[in-house]
């Protein structure tokens, strides 16, 4: 449950070039061999906190892998989760910490949810903001004093629970991973809500420090490699001047051995198999290994279809390997189900967009006019996609020979956002039509 992956890949990605796609990831992404999870290694039973289950169960038909603590009100909760009910798992979240309150995974479970649910509200799940320096200039979006306040108790909460059991054993493998974890999820609040870059890099160092610390304790333990993994084939595609630019120049690298890591925790069947293979994806994408990276995404969205990321980072995938009609379709879909409530406060404008350009790209610019219209009209649509979308769309009917339509059109992307880049270029085409692809 690591929102945060997006912000560790998003600074050295823009440094070493930009892949073909993106795979937007909700922080989560699923086993590849879904239902059938491996054996998730963890602490000697001598060495195991209370806080942790004794025994590992199988993970249920519904759940394709194991959670921590395993108990039906987590796994329900973990559902809701990945199927985008972040007000439900906010809820069941709740209960379980009422019920174990000094369980530093109960806490961080508490907050992601939590987290997810802000980042969703502004419109901030979305890799393809991440894919290069875009989110960078992004503008703090305005958090809710109570949710501000909640974020922070719940991240200072579960490190003051990891560090007590730390102070005594150092070498606790659990207990550095929920360090790892709360770092983690501090590093994404710090840098997409708060713009504190510094203060964001170094919890994600402090992650990634931890899950090596673990791994040196015990190989197997296979969530811990997913941030190891993520390092690894990132820093082995920089030189050593983009690493110095990505403060990682300490940091040795492997592609390869990156790549092997993410497979062994998306394998692993443990909480952070999901994230592992949304990473293990997005690199096999990057890597133009389009097969496997549909293969992974598309079990994920199988098994919570109700995520709407999933869908769209499969019909982003199906695009970018050149299944042209075949995305066309996917993205129609979305939009279908989108319209019919399908998806719990999903941004269903962004399918509605990708439709529109991969229409025009075909030079069906009615189709991809309807298109980006869609994308302006859904309810509460992100002025950053309706605005654009509104903008492609009076350029469609230009080049249709529509003049009126494509007038109206360019009005309404400088009402959207008035100071945009898009209603910048709206405000050119007014005086000068779009004649020419």
């Amino acid at each position: 449950m690591r929102h945060f992956l997006l912000i560790l890949i998003a600074p050295m990605l823009a440094v070493a070039g930009n892949p073909r796609t993106a795979v937007p990831s909700r922080s989560t992404v699923y086993v590849v061999s879904a239902g059938h999870p491996a054996t998730v290694y963890h602490a000697s039973a001598s060495r195991r906190n209370s806080w942790r289950s004794e025994t590992p169960k199988a993970a249920p038909a519904t759940l394709p892998f194991r959670v921590q603590p395993d108990d039906a009100l987590t796994r329900r909760g973990f559902e809701k989760f990945y199927n985008m009910d972040y007000d439900g798992a906010i809820e069941l979240f709740r209960e379980e910490r009422n019920a174990r309150p000094d369980d530093p995974f109960v806490v961080n479970h508490l907050l992601a949810a939590v987290l997810a649910k802000e980042l969703n509200r502004e419109g901030a799940l979305d890799a393809t903001l991440y894919m290069g320096n875009r989110f960078l200039q992004l503008k703090v979006p305005p958090v809710d004093p109570n949710v501000k306040r909640e974020i922070g108790q719940l991240s200072q909460r579960a490190l003051q629970l990891a560090n007590q059991t730390l102070a005594k054993n150092p070498n606790d493998v659990d207990a550095l991973f929920a360090r790892s974890v709360a770092r983690g999820l501090a590093t994404v609040y710090s840098a997409v809500i708060e713009k504190r870059w510094m203060g964001a890099l170094k919890q994600a160092l402090g992650a990634y420090h931890d899950d090596v610390h673990i791994l040196k304790l015990n190989p197997n333990y296979s969530d811990a490699k997913l941030v190891v993994g993520t390092y690894q084939y990132i820093v082995g595609s920089l030189s050593w001047w983009e690493k110095s630019i990505a403060f990682v120049a300490a940091i040795h690298g492997s592609k390869k051995k990156g790549l092997q890591l993410l497979r062994q925790a998306a394998d692993g069947g443990g909480e952070e198999s999901v994230d592992a293979g949304t990473i293990l994806a997005l690199f096999l994408a990057r890597e133009k290994r389009y097969a496997e990276a549909i293969h992974i995404i598309s079990d994920s969205y199988a098994n919570f279809p109700h995520n709407f990321i999933f869908g769209l980072a499969r019909a982003d995938l199906l695009n970018a390997s050149g299944q042209k009609d075949e995305a066309i379709a996917a993205y129609r879909k979305l939009v279908d189900l989108g319209r019919e409530g399908f998806f719990p406060d999903a941004r269903v404008e962004r399918a509605a967009f990708s439709l529109g350009r991969a229409l025009q790209n075909k030079k069906d610019y009615a189709a991809a006019a309807a298109a980006y219209e869609e994308a302006v009209n859904f309810p509460h649509a992100n002025p950053a996609i309706a605005a654009p979308a509104a903008l492609n769309a009076g350029q469609m009917y230009d080049l249709l020979g529509q003049r009126q339509s494509a007038v109206e059109c360019y009005h309404r992307a400088m009402q959207i956002a008035p100071n945009s880049d898009s209603a910048r270029a709206a405000s050119q085409l007014l005086r000068k039509p779009k004649t020419v692809e």
